[in-house]
C-alpha cells in the first residue's frame, strides 16, 4: 500500500513540475550594436514568450544606469499559439567604458488575473570616448594665453555696463516681488476645467494616456477635498476609502466597475470604443460635480 502511495505522489510531483516548467516565460535580449561612442543611440530589444492570454502592463518605470531612455515601444506579437511581447528601447549612452545594461523588472498579468514579473537580461556595451582611445584624454592649450591690457576708457565702459546690468537686475527683482498674487482657483472648478480640456483634445492623446490623466484629475481633486493622498493608492484601496463617501445617487457597484476600466487601460491590448470613452468621461464629470 505504501509503495502505491509513493508512486501516486511521484506522478503528482512530476506533473506539477512539468506544468511549472512549461508555464515559465522565456526571455531573451539583443542589441543593435555591441560597441558605440558616448552620445550614440543604441536599440535594446527584449523578447518575452509568455503563457497564453498573459498581458504585459503598458505603464511601467524603467531605468538603465549609463543610458537615457529616449523611447520605448511594447509590441504584442502572436505567432501561432505563442504569446510573444517585444519591448523595444532606444537608449542614449552617457557614460564611457564597459557599461552594463542592468536587469529591470517587467510586470505582467496572467490569464487567471494574477500578477507576475520577469527580469530583462543583463547586457554589456563598450562605450568609447569621442576624444580619443584613452578615457582620461585631456585637451591641452595650443598656445600660451596672452595678457590683455585694458585702457582707462575701456575700464570705465565696462564699469558702466556692470552698473547698468545691476540696475536692470534690481528692477526685475522689484517687479517680481510686487507682482499680483495668483488667485487660488476652486479645486472643483479647476478639475472640471482640466477634464473638459482633456476630453476636447482626446484625438491627439493616446487612449492609455487619456485614461491615466482622467484618473489623475479625479484622484487629485479627491485628495484636495477629503485630505488623503489618493494618487498612490491601488484601485482596491481607493474603492474602500471612497465607498462610504459616495452619495446615494452613485451605486457602489457602478463605481467599482468604473475604476476597473482604469486598470484595463494600463495594458497594451486595451482598445475602448468612442462610446465607452464618452461614458467614462461622463461618469468622471458626475463624480467631480457631486463629491
Amino acid at each position: 500500500m505504501r509503495i502505491h502511495l509513493k508512486i501516486v505522489g511521484l506522478i503528482i510531483f512530476s506533473f506539477v513540475f512539468c506544468t511549472n516548467l512549461c508555464a515559465r516565460e522565456e526571455v531573451s535580449a539583443s542589441l543593435s550594436k555591441n560597441e558605440i561612442s558616448v552620445g550614440d543611440i543604441i536599440d535594446f530589444t527584449v523578447k518575452a514568450k509568455l503563457e497564453q492570454n498573459a498581458q504585459i502592463s503598458a505603464n511601467q518605470d524603467f531605468s538603465f544606469d549609463g543610458f537615457d531612455i529616449l523611447n520605448l515601444d511594447i509590441e504584442h506579437i502572436i505567432v501561432g499559439k505563442e504569446n510573444v511581447y517585444e519591448l523595444k528601447f532606444k537608449l542614449l549612452a552617457d557614460k564611457v567604458g564597459d557599461v552594463i545594461i542592468n536587469p529591470n523588472a517587467v510586470f505582467f498579468i496572467n490569464a487567471d488575473g494574477t500578477n507576475n514579473l520577469f527580469f530583462t537580461p543583463k547586457k554589456s556595451v563598450v562605450v568609447k570616448s569621442i576624444l580619443g582611445q584613452d578615457n582620461n584624454y585631456d585637451i591641452k592649450d595650443i598656445k600660451k594665453l596672452k595678457k590683455i591690457r585694458l585702457g582707462t576708457m575701456c575700464v570705465v565702459l565696462i564699469s558702466m555696463l556692470i552698473i547698468l546690468i545691476g540696475l536692470i537686475f534690481y528692477l526685475l527683482v522689484c517687479s517680481y516681488i510686487n507682482r499680483p498674487k495668483d488667485i487660488v482657483e476652486d479645486p472643483q472648478l479647476e478639475a472640471l476645467r482640466e477634464l473638459s480640456l482633456l476630453y476636447e483634445t482626446r484625438s491627439s492623446v493616446d487612449v492609455k494616456d487619456f485614461y491615466y490623466k482622467m484618473s489623475k484629475i479625479l484622484r487629485t481633486y479627491i485628495s484636495k477635498k477629503y485630505k488623503f493622498y489618493a494618487l498612490e493608492m491601488t484601485t482596491s484601496e481607493f474603492f474602500k476609502k471612497m465607498k462610504p463617501l459616495l452619495p446615494s445617487t452613485i451605486n457602489a457597484l457602478d463605481f467599482k466597475k468604473y475604476l476597473s476600466v482604469f486598470n484595463l487601460a494600463r495594458y497594451a491590448s486595451f482598445t475602448p470604443s468612442q462610446t465607452e470613452i464618452k461614458n467614462s468621461y461622463d461618469f468622471t464629470k458626475t463624480l467631480l460635480e457631486i463629491l
